[in-house]
């Protein structure tokens, strides 16, 4: 799998690339660019969103496959630092960095308090004239959105790399 997106990333961020990431494909979840990637010490899910033709945001599958071939959500008690999910449309990138307390908190992953979520969307801040319950979801995914380009990469990935590594 290319990874085309989380190579973006790093190109972005040289002082990342000091932290070697390796990435293990997940093969079940292909389109979506899926993959673990140790950082440093810790560990990460990897996700591209994919933008859709009828609806703003972009949609990111998040499940695993369970004993019998199903599909479940991910669990709170797994252990991973959370997910990085990146978005490219058009000439734009940025990527969420989810912590596994936030993927809680927002109900994507289950937990003793929700049943979790295989595929949610998620709304980078370039995204505008969205629906009441679209505005919500953006303003609560909001802390985790770092919008990146060549001449700002610095400034967030300086944050990144503080909590990355």
């Amino acid at each position: 799998m290319n990874f085309h997106a989380f190579k973006r990333f790093f190109d972005l961020a040289p002082a990342l690339a000091a932290a070697q990431p390796v990435i293990e494909v997940e093969e079940q979840d292909s389109d979506y660019e899926s993959g673990v990637a140790r950082i440093g010490n810790e560990l990460w899910r990897i996700r591209t969103g994919r933008i859709t033709p009828t609806k703003p945001g972009a949609f990111v599958a998040v499940w695993k496959r369970g004993e019998g071939g199903s599909t479940r959500p991910f669990t709170a008690d797994e252990s991973m630092s959370g997910l990085l999910v990146f978005v490219e449309e058009q000439e734009r990138f940025g990527v969420f960095q989810f912590t596994k307390a936030h993927l809680v908190s927002l109900g994507y992953v289950s937990s003793d308090v929700h049943p979790g979520k295989r595929g949610f969307r998620v709304y980078p801040a370039w995204c505008n004239d969205l629906n009441p319950q679209a505005s919500r979801t953006q303003r609560a995914q909001g802390p985790a959105f770092s919008e990146l380009a060549p001449t700002t990469a610095g400034d967030h990935f300086s944050a990144l790399r503080a909590t990355l590594i």
